[in-house]
């Protein structure tokens, strides 16, 4: 018979994961409590949430929402953090703060319908945010654009100088 409490607790689960962009399961095994308030406070400001999970909740929760490949994974005490928004920006602020804490350990990540291990959220990790992607591309698209205005006024203001000498060739010969 199943407990209530734990159908609640993979409802919970399946609530986090239902609007998200992508999830990662890190290991949290010698951080202190600062240090994973410090964690989550970062997230937070990327639109991302951390959350202790208990394995066999999430693996139910993960099967109920149609996600495959996570019965191995799911071994251990594990954080499951959840990117709401931009994927990118919250994997920079793990991969920061792993950098500075060097006790954590990204197990597994799941962006766009892929299943990613540390060494590709790295690789992920030092791609450019979504914002700084549309601004390069709307700077690509304006380039031409600028370069065509800025001919357009050159020969626009040679053809006024080759009016005024034409004036002043004139009122000479008068």
């Amino acid at each position: 018979m199943v407990k209530p409490e734990r159908v609640k607790k993979v409802e919970e689960i399946k609530e986090l994961l239902k609007d998200a962009k992508g999830f990662y399961f890190a290991d949290f095994t010698g951080l202190t409590v600062a240090e994973i308030t410090d964690l989550r406070r970062r997230l937070r400001e990327k639109n991302a949430r951390m959350k202790v999970v208990k394995n066999t909740m999430t693996r139910r929760a993960l099967e109920e929402l149609g996600y495959e490949g996570f019965s191995e994974i799911l071994v251990g005490p594990n954080a499951l953090i959840v990117a709401y928004e931009d994927v990118v920006e919250p994997l920079k602020s793990i991969f920061e703060f792993k950098k500075e804490v060097n006790k954590t350990q990204l197990k597994v990540g799941y962006v766009d319908g892929e299943l990613y291990d540390e060494k590709g959220l790295g690789k992920l990790s030092k791609l450019p945010s979504k914002d700084k992607l549309r601004a390069q591309v709307v700077g690509t698209l304006q380039a031409p654009i600028y370069g065509l205005v800025w001919r357009l006024k050159g020969m626009l203001t040679s053809f006024v100088v080759v009016l005024n000498e034409i004036k002043k060739k004139k009122e000479e010969v008068e």
